[in-house]
This record gives C-alpha cells, sequence and structure tokens, in this order.
C-alpha cells in the first residue's frame, strides 16, 4: 500500500502526528478564507446600506422641498357642507361639516358648487368643535368644524342664497390640469368629499342625486391587463379590464373605478402580483358601455379611504343615463343665468316638442314685449327640462314666464318641468342663435 493510498487512521508516530498538523493548518486556512471571505462580504453590505440611507435621506429632502412648495403644503383634505352662513358685506362664508385630513388658516382651497362650478378661495379662520361649542383653531383634523372662506360675490355673482348650497364640497384639491408632462391628473374632488359621507347620508335622495351626478360626469381610472377579452378601450390596442369577486358572492363580477391615484395605490392587491397592470383612463360615459353589455357590479375606491358599490341593477340604470346624456353630440355645457353650469341642446324631435315649440311661437304672437323666443332642451343635475330663452325688457319676466308656462302646460308629457332665462342674461345664447335661428323672432 502506498503512502497515497493510506488513511490518516493507518499511520503511527511522527507520520500520524505531521498528518494531524497538516490537516489542521488546512482547517485553519479554511476557516481564515471564510472570514476574509465574511468580512467582505459585511463590507460590502454595509456600504451598500450607507449607499441607500444617503438615497433615501435624499429622496426624503426632495420629497420635503416638493411638498414645502406645494398649495398647503400638499396635505389633501375635505369638507362637504352640511351647514353654511354667508356674509356678502364681508365676502365671506362660514362652512359646517366634517374635515377628513388637516386644514390650516390660510390654507389655499377651492368651493366646488353643486352645479358643476370651482370657485378659488382661502380660509380665513377656522374653528374646532369641542362637543358643545365652536372654538378658534389654527387647524383642524378629522372632526367636526366650521371654516370660513372668502367669496367674491359680486364678480362670481352669486348671493348668500346660493353661494353654499348643502353638499357642496370645500378642498385643497384644485380642478384637474395638465402638468409639465401634457397630462391631466384625474381627480374628482366633489365626488371624493362627497363619497367621505356616503354611510350618513345614502338615504337622503338630494344627497344621491348629487352623488350620482358627479359619477356621471366623472373620470376614472381603471386597472387593466394587455389580451385577455380584448376589450376595446380607446379604439387603438384592446385590453382586459381587471375585475374582482367577493367570497360571499364568487359568481358575481365586480368592475374597480379609481378616484385619484391615492385611491388607487389603496389597492395593493393588484400591484403586489407578479404582472404590474397597466392604468387606463375612462369616464364614466366610456365605462357605461361595459357595465350595460356585461351587467357587473361596480365599485369606486374599493380600498378607500371610503367606498360606494353599485350593485348590477343600478349600475347599468346608471350607465344607461350617461349614455344617453351623452348620445345627443348637439349637447353641450353652458352657465346659465343664476350661474349654473347645465347641458343644454336643441330639443329632441317628435310630436312632443313640435307641439311645444308651436305653443310658445303662438304666445309669443299675442304678447308685443316678446322680442325673440328660442325652445331648447336643457340637463341640470340629472333632471330635463325645456329651457326657454327671451328676449324682454327687464321687468316683465313675472308675467311673461307665467303665460308662456300656461301656453305650455297641456303639452308637457315626456318632459314636466319649463326653465326660464333672459337673453340678456343667457352668455352662451347669442353663439347659440347664431348657429341655430330662434323660433321666433320680430
Amino acid at each position: 500500500m502506498s503512502d497515497i493510498d493510506k488513511n490518516i487512521f493507518d499511520l503511527e508516530g511522527d507520520d500520524l502526528d505531521a498528518a494531524l498538523m497538516a490537516a489542521i493548518e488546512e482547517t485553519d486556512e479554511e476557516e481564515r478564507e471564510a472570514r476574509e471571505l465574511k468580512a467582505k462580504e459585511n463590507q460590502e453590505r454595509a456600504e451598500q446600506a450607507r449607499v441607500t440611507a444617503v438615497e433615501q435621506e435624499q429622496k426624503k429632502a426632495k420629497i420635503e422641498e416638493l411638498r414645502k412648495s406645494l398649495p398647503n403644503e400638499g396635505r389633501r383634505y375635505f369638507l362637504m357642507a352640511e351647514e353654511s352662513e354667508c356674509d356678502e358685506q364681508k365676502n365671506e362664508a362660514s362652512v359646517t361639516g366634517i374635515v377628513y385630513g388637516t386644514c390650516k388658516k390660510d390654507d389655499s382651497v377651492f368651493l366646488y358648487r353643486n352645479d358643476g362650478r370651482a370657485l378659488g378661495s382661502k380660509v380665513i379662520s377656522v374653528e374646532k368643535y369641542n362637543g358643545q361649542v365652536f372654538e378658534p383653531a389654527d387647524e383642524v383634523s378629522q372632526g367636526k368644524a366650521r371654516i370660513t372662506i372668502s367669496v367674491d360675490y359680486k364678480k362670481s355673482g352669486l348671493t348668500k342664497e346660493n353661494a353654499v348650497p348643502k353638499f357642496a364640497v370645500v378642498t385643497s384639491v384644485r380642478p384637474p390640469v395638465k402638468g409639465a408632462d401634457g397630462k391631466t391628473a384625474i381627480e374628482n374632488p366633489s365626488l371624493s368629499g362627497l363619497m367621505f359621507r356616503y354611510p350618513e347620508y345614502k338615504t337622503d335622495k338630494e344627497y344621491l342625486n348629487h352623488l350620482t351626478t358627479n359619477i356621471v360626469n366623472g373620470q376614472f381610472l381603471i386597472p387593466a391587463m394587455p389580451g385577455g377579452n380584448e376589450v376595446q378601450a380607446d379604439g387603438k390596442k384592446k385590453i382586459q379590464l381587471i375585475m374582482f369577486t367577493k367570497k360571499e358572492t364568487p359568481d358575481k363580477r365586480i368592475l374597480p373605478l379609481f378616484t385619484d391615484l391615492q385611491a388607487l395605490y389603496l389597492w395593493r392587491k393588484v400591484f403586489q402580483s407578479e404582472q404590474k397592470p397597466s392604468i387606463v383612463v375612462m369616464n364614466f360615459v366610456e365605462a357605461a358601455k361595459f357595465i350595460e353589455k356585461d351587467g357587473f357590479d361596480i365599485a369606486i375606491n374599493p380600498s378607500g379611504p371610503v367606498s360606494v358599490g353599485l350593485p348590477a341593477k343600478a349600475a347599468t340604470q346608471l350607465a344607461s343615463l350617461a349614455r344617453k346624456l351623452a348620445g345627443d353630440a348637439k349637447l353641450k355645457k353652458e352657465t346659465i343665468n343664476d350661474g349654473s353650469k347645465v347641458t343644454v341642446g336643441q330639443p329632441h324631435p317628435g310630436p312632443e316638442t313640435e307641439d311645444v315649440r308651436k305653443a310658445l311661437v303662438d304666445y309669443c304672437r299675442s304678447n308685443p314685449v316678446i322680442k325673440m323666443a328660442g325652445l331648447l332642451f336643457m340637463i341640470r343635475d340629472n333632471k330635463m327640462s325645456y329651457l326657454i330663452i327671451v328676449d324682454i325688457p327687464k321687468g316683465n319676466e313675472k308675467a311673461v314666464y307665467a303665460g308662456i308656462l300656461a301656453a305650455l302646460k297641456p303639452h308637457l308629457k315626456s318632459i314636466k318641468n319649463v326653465d326660464f332665462s333672459l337673453y340678456s342674461e343667457a352668455p352662451f345664447a347669442k353663439d347659440y342663435f347664431a348657429k341655430i335661428p330662434a323660433d321666433y323672432k320680430i
């Protein structure tokens, strides 16, 4: 047997000692190399941790710098008006409600009225409710408060009676504007403000009317995946809208709609999956065709901060309404005499419209003070009506409006309501009647 073939346990005396020393030295060398490697790895990890800490600090510093440069330090908050007191002499309005977020004195805010108008304003004072009375404060968070904001009554054309209607929303979120990248941020400030009070007001008909109006007129973010059922979203590429189900109703598919990026990011589950979704921007009218086609439920901001869910039947009815409102390309948003934003256009052709138009013309011929009159179709807060524009001397409105209404009343069937405006007080009237001749003119 050669020395090479000998096992260490076959050696004796000096040979055994030499072999043992060699084995010990070899073990020491391996341990030394292992320690050096571990020390190097620890050093690299420490350096990476240091670099990461520096990057995080730099990132925090940039975020803090950006936050300080934003209006109201980037704070987002909402207050839905439950009560209000307006003072035209001081150009102020005190609004009472629950503040969600943190509101501070001197903040820049916006007042979103129920007619769609958004007025820039400033917080003059803040009062916190202590359970019994309102007390002056520098700020209020997540609680009942009364905030006083500035209102330029003369410039806005508002009065103390209509400046801050119930369910108007005061918020730090500005109306959607284009950013430096040319894209418009998706925000639904009025809808978001209303949704915070949904649990308390979901049985209030007036509140629900404003809520659904904002939904129908809203733009939403919807997660989607490429391919799949090949849903046509924008006429260019086909996608699959991401649905979800609940454990208690696994056969019901629900389409999530998100009012803004903050609400979207709360839905972490979809973003933690291996395949990250793309985000599709759709207004409710665009989403309505999918809702009507498949009849699925919808959930607005399913992960909060407050979610509003609509079962398939209600969602389909709302989608049908949205489609009808968008169906007539001649309808467009305009401002009428009281400052409200409404949708106006030509009345739908048909026997009823012709009978109403004939009755209007016949009455105008019998009243010499009327110089011109036109019949329009109007939608305000999801309610349809006729809008009569008349050119008459100011001061004759009451008698003329009453006379026209009496003449039209026997012919009002599918549309029961009639609104009026002076030609001089309807900003869009001149352009409208330049394209579409008035029904009566002398």
